[in-house]
């Protein structure tokens, strides 16, 4: 096995982290942990302006005014099972992209939810043409993830925006994989609740994501999980106040500490990390391309589109090529249903899959080349 390590499922989770967030979370443990409503510490009062100030970072990325409306959970997964389970009901009819993780899947069938799918082409972007013949007179909601985990297409959301206000849907967006480089305004597209990740675009650790929710809905909405808040504790039912009534018992505040350092790092270098995974994007792409056996699933490398590349191999079995390069490379890639068989349908890649490579923006030249290098090696 390569002594080295090249990392390439930045998809799945960011490496490296942002700079210096390790050393946050030590110092924190280290030094200055507690209970935030519990503890009667001087230290509470830090973490409560650390918090508040990292919901006005998030806030701010996506544009909206109600920071008190952002409640923290471990991950996207979990913050869709908050607004999904929190704000529909068997019986109800749903309209979803066709690149639906398996986050969204997966709650609507506990549900009972009945669901129609957005068409979508061969490289994962939406056929909006049949909109008005999705609607029942039970729909709900429209339910998008904003940039699919195996094409890395980008779905334009204005469109979805003003169907969604003219008919009262709510209208509920997937984020993981487009933050922090896909500008999403919820103000200006009317968005009804939204679930993001911080371990991914955001470079935050493992553990830590949550959702923004409109103004009126975070005060009606039923939380999937109450308990102790450490405020209006005088109250068996689920507090009034917000934020608290969003969060219920201790939260994981080492990876809030690590998610606040990672988010203010993030946001103040976006540009120039943006700029730094394209470059390994676009190296990776063109060089893909290239190599004969290898076809791209997704968009052209000048669509709209992440920074996520799959891949089929001909004649090999995408499973055997990213064994070969991990063994021999320890080149570290994707490979399966990533979790969303609906798009994979959608795609044409199902049952089988797909490689998926998703360099980051640490990731250099020497190591895409060599990972080109050795991909035309596996496929001999």
């Amino acid at each position: 096995m390569a002594n080295q390590r090249i990392y390439l499922d930045n998809a799945s989770t960011s490496f490296p982290k942002a700079e210096g967030m390790a050393e946050a979370i030590h110092c924190f443990l280290e030094k200055d942990d507690v209970n935030p409503f519990r503890t009667t510490s001087g230290k509470e009062e830090d973490y409560f302006s650390l918090l508040d100030a990292l919901r006005c970072d998030i806030a701010n990325l996506y544009n909206y005014d109600h920071p008190e409306c952002i409640g923290f959970t471990l991950n996207a997964t979990h913050a869709l099972n908050f607004i999904l389970k929190g704000l529909l009901k068997a019986g109800d009819h749903v309209i979803i992209s066709s690149q639906e993780h398996n986050a969204v899947m997966r709650p609507l069938s506990q549900i009972g939810l009945e669901y129609s799918k957005i068409p979508s082409d061969g490289k994962g972007f939406p056929d909006y043409s049949s909109l008005e013949t999705l609607l029942r007179r039970n729909t709900k909601a429209v339910i998008i993830n904003v940039a699919g985990n195996v094409s890395g297409a980008i779905w334009p959301l204005e469109e979805l925006s003003e169907f969604s206000r003219k008919h009262s849907l709510l209208f509920i967006l997937d984020t993981s994989q487009a933050t922090p480089y896909v500008d999403i305004d919820f103000n200006d597209l009317s968005v009804s609740a939204l679930a993001f990740t911080g371990h991914k675009g955001l470079l935050g650790p493992e553990g830590t994501g949550g959702f923004l929710l409109r103004e009126d809905i975070a005060y009606s909405i039923d939380p999937l999980v109450s308990g102790g808040s450490g405020s209006q504790s005088d109250l068996e039912s689920v507090p009034t106040l917000l934020p608290d009534r969003l969060s219920a018992g201790t939260e994981n505040t080492p990876g809030l500490v690590g998610l606040a350092h990672s988010v203010s790092f993030s946001l103040k270098h976006k540009d120039e990390l943006l700029e730094m995974e394209k470059g390994a994007f676009e190296r990776l792409y063109t060089g893909i391309e290239s190599i004969d056996g290898v076809s791209i699933v997704g968009p052209l490398l000048d669509e709209k589109r992440v920074h996520i590349l799959s891949v089929t191999t001909e004649g090999k079995d995408e499973a055997d090529v990213a064994y070969f390069l991990y063994e021999k490379g320890g080149i570290e890639t994707r490979v399966g249903l990533h979790c969303a068989p609906s798009a994979h349908k959608a795609l044409g890649t199902f049952p089988k899959g797909t490689l998926r490579f998703s360099p980051g923006p640490y990731t250099t030249p020497d190591e895409i080349d060599y990972t080109i290098e050795l991909l035309k090696e596996a496929l001999m």
